[in-house]
């Protein structure tokens, strides 16, 4: 199969994943790690692509999966770890559609709405299902601030991300001066290694799970940082996209490969990074990595042929932004069915790149 055949989708897959699926096709089992970046908005592209590993990849398992998400990636986890994933994708997507602010809201405004969404993705006992699923082991990663930043107040917040994101442009391990990454874990012990920053775990429970996943999103000066999560050390926390963006694939994960669909043709390590064109993920993970995005065709046929995104909201009224929201999910679902063509004539080694 050529590579145009898959005009919607772009596939990469490093050497050991290659080698795994050009023997022995998709096999739910041989991947133990699924990966979800932070991007808002942007998630919506992967959507019908949820919905497709909600049963190829999870219902269809037999041995644990580990899911490591950070800010949007750990609600779509939470909604794949429920007893239906599928209505609970579905109550995701209508509530972070539906939601509307009538001027522009305030940091806890933003926090309350988004508490809202989580609140319906959970739905009567999601929280209970995807901390009990058979399968599913979810991992939601956060920061918790240091420092000059370790304060909800503007102006110190503002000079302070200014002040880390100057160091980070030196080097990433100079944001330990700044945050803490900390990794909430449903395991018996947690499943991730980290030697680039300081990182602490801390179990993922039942009286902690919104407030774990609420702080994974929680953007500096767009919502308010979480304080002192039951369970872990005191303190404000905030999106864990600030330290594992789209994660520099440089961690330690269990044996077997890693599944990683994205919103787009870039793996970008950190929320500092974004500006920083020649800084990528180079990590060894890559090597056991199936990586799966829309392809830049296809995003161009999206409306104002970008991914949706956080300036949506800025830029067009609350009813124009939900149509073209809307658009998007339906053109996606185009995703989906090209992910599951190519799953069901085990054609994914077929059109397999490397990475770049």
């Amino acid at each position: 199969m050529s590579q145009a055949t898959a005009a919607n989708l772009v596939v990469r897959a490093g050497h050991q994943a290659l080698a795994e699926i050009e023997r022995n096709g998709f096999r739910p089992d041989a991947f133990s790690t699924l990966l979800g970046a932070s991007g808002g908005p942007k998630w919506l592209v992967l959507s019908a692509i949820d919905r497709v590993l909600a049963r190829r990849l999870v219902a269809a398992r037999s041995t644990p999966l580990h899911a490591l998400g950070t800010s949007i990636g750990a609600f779509r986890h939470t909604c794949l770890a429920q007893r239906d994933p599928v209505a609970a994708l579905d109550r995701f997507e209508e509530a972070y559609v539906a939601q509307a602010y009538e001027r522009k809201p305030t940091p806890a405004e933003v926090t309350a709405e988004s508490r809202r969404i989580f609140d319906v993705l959970l739905g009567g006992d999601g929280a209970g299902e995807a901390l009990g699923h058979p399968h599913m082991r979810l991992h939601v990663g956060t920061v918790r601030s240091r420092g000059p930043l370790a304060t909800d107040s503007r102006l110190p917040l503002v000079i302070g991300l200014g002040v880390a994101a100057s160091a980070n442009a030196i080097s990433r391990r100079l944001l330990g001066a700044f945050f803490e990454r900390v990794v909430f874990h449903s395991t018996e012990a947690p499943a991730f290694a980290f030697d680039d920053l300081a990182t602490r775990n801390a179990w993922l429970v039942e009286g902690n799970l919104r407030e774990a996943t609420l702080a994974s999103g929680s953007i500096p000066m767009v919502m308010a940082a979480i304080a002192d999560i039951a369970g872990a050390p005191r303190g404000l926390y905030r999106d864990g996209g600030i330290t594992d963006y789209h994660f520099a694939m440089d961690f330690e994960a269990p044996p077997g490969l890693v599944l990683y669909p994205h919103f787009f043709d870039r793996i970008v390590p950190g929320w500092f990074d974004k500006p920083l064109t020649w800084r990528n993920a180079r990590g060894p993970l890559l090597d056991r990595t199936v990586f799966i995005a829309p392809s830049p065709q296809f995003v161009a046929t999206l409306p104002g042929g970008k991914v949706p995104d956080r300036d949506d909201f800025v830029k067009h009224s609350t009813a124009e932004r939900q149509r073209r929201w809307n658009q998007a999910l339906d053109a996606c679902r185009r995703l989906g069915e090209e992910f599951e063509s190519l799953l069901e004539g085990d054609r994914l080694a077929a059109v397999a790149l490397p990475f770049r």
